[in-house]
């Protein structure tokens, strides 16, 4: 029976508080997968950000917003919080929660296990980092990332004991202004204290003068003069916090684009990246094996990028809306197992937003398509995620969105736009979700 999973980022659990976070909803979730014999449940990043979950200032620490409420009143360490309107947009921290994380740490009693996690010196640098941002003591981020680290974890526990498997997101770049550039400098090409090059895309179809994706590249002889510790690191500890890691912009590992700073897309070329050198090291000298890693290597990728795919078996991702041939409708299904199929992704129109974006004519091909492969065309919706269901890949995965046949007013993100409406959209309750999830399970 093919594996399945729900795309469902921690922000849009449902949540008394304004923001999905690490309670009691997301173990109510893990339930109603559990009821479903769903095994995976894909998250998108936890780690720290910056403005957006794909910069992170640390991949070591998570993201402030998501601390239970709920838990630390069952901990003790908080009065019975105020609950707040509950919609479907989650609020970012607006002091809110934050006034509970300062009562928790004043009644905070440090234990062994606080002293354990604080000897990490990734969360050091955070607590420092933060502390000057922020004229705190870095004591108060120690304890909020012990809180993280443990809510999470007691998530992913019962998560695993459930049979249920967390895929986390390992984003490819931090900002310029992050933990990761401030104390480790030297694996960033970074010269005289300052930035040489900027990250980015060539120019294509949708820009004439290419990307620039505001954040530093990596240097990569340096990474490799340290046997690549700055990368091992990395990844051992995401396999902790997840069962699988979502690497993201697998064509960077191959050969990335580099754009001089202060100059535009036109003018940067691609330079090597970390290659098959540092996958032998990786699944050499740590615990990470290549079935632990789910590739991102969406969009044109050049044969190079593939070889190196492929000589790892690595599994990879595919976009169902990107790959229907509106002329031919030719079945798609033509690729190994060793892929995790969706309709769309959280970069995405959902699936019904994109039905309504096409024109009749090509609605008419659509429902042809599924047609012609047995699936339901009376209901596109229910009938793209039959043709997932369908198909050879091993892992068929869905947006919760979907499940509920939403439009775009529901999407997680539009690439390069920057509104309220960007990560914001959440449940606000469980109440009609196991009835469409039993229907993912036809």
């Amino acid at each position: 029976m093919k594996e399945k999973g729900i795309l469902l980022p921690i922000f849009s659990l449902p949540s008394k508080y304004g923001i999905g976070d690490f309670g009691y909803e997301a173990e109510e979730f893990i339930d109603i997968l559990k009821e479903n014999n769903i095994k995976y449940w894909e998250i998108l990043p936890i780690t720290a950000c910056d403005s957006f979950p794909y910069s992170p200032v640390s991949y070591y620490a998570i993201e402030e917003n998501y601390i239970s409420l709920d838990k630390l009143y069952q901990y003790g360490l908080i009065d019975k919080p105020k609950y707040r309107q509950n919609t479907h947009r989650a609020i970012y921290d607006d002091g809110f929660k934050e006034a509970y994380y300062k009562e928790a740490f004043n009644r905070f009693t440090p234990n062994n296990e606080y002293y354990e996690f604080i000897k990490n010196e990734e969360i050091r640098h955070y607590a420092e980092y933060r502390s000057i941002e922020s004229f705190k003591p870095q004591e108060f981020f120690f304890f909020i990332q012990y809180i993280l680290y443990k809510q999470w974890m007691e998530v992913k526990t019962y998560a695993n004991k459930n049979g249920v498997e967390i895929i986390g997101d390992l984003p490819a770049y931090p900002p310029f202004r992050s933990v990761e550039t401030k104390y480790h400098s030297k694996y960033y090409e970074y010269v005289d204290g300052q930035y040489t090059f900027e990250s980015g895309a060539p120019p294509d179809y949708y820009s004439d003068n290419g990307q620039k994706w505001g954040s530093p590249v990596y240097n990569i002889p340096r990474i490799k003069e340290d046997g690549y510790k700055y990368f091992l690191d990395r990844y051992s500890y995401m396999l902790t916090l997840f069962d699988k890691i979502r690497v993201d912009y697998f064509r960077g590992y191959d050969s990335f684009y580099r754009i001089p700073i202060g100059k535009s897309g036109r003018m940067g070329e691609y330079v090597p990246g970390l290659g098959y050198e540092f996958f032998d090291t990786l699944f050499s000298k740590t615990k990470v094996k290549p079935e632990d890693l789910i590739i991102e290597d969406l969009g044109d990728i050049r044969q190079q990028t593939r070889d190196l795919r492929d000589h790892y078996h690595f599994t990879r991702q595919r976009i169902l809306q990107f790959d229907i041939d509106f002329d031919t409708l030719e079945d798609i299904d033509d690729e190994s197992e060793n892929v995790v199929i969706y309709p769309g992704n959280h970069d995405c129109s959902t699936i019904y937003g994109w039905y309504k974006s096409m024109s009749e004519e090509k609605q008419w091909k659509l429902k042809e398509f599924l047609r012609k492969h047995g699936c339901n065309d009376g209901n596109v919706n229910w009938g793209i995620m039959q043709y997932c269901l369908k198909c050879k890949s091993k892992i068929a995965i869905v947006q919760v969105q979907d499940l509920f046949g939403l439009d775009d007013d529901s999407r997680t993100n539009v690439p390069g736009t920057v509104t309220d409406s960007n990560w914001s959209w959440k449940l606000v309750d469980f109440v009609n979700l196991r009835e469409r999830i039993k229907d993912f399970n036809i």
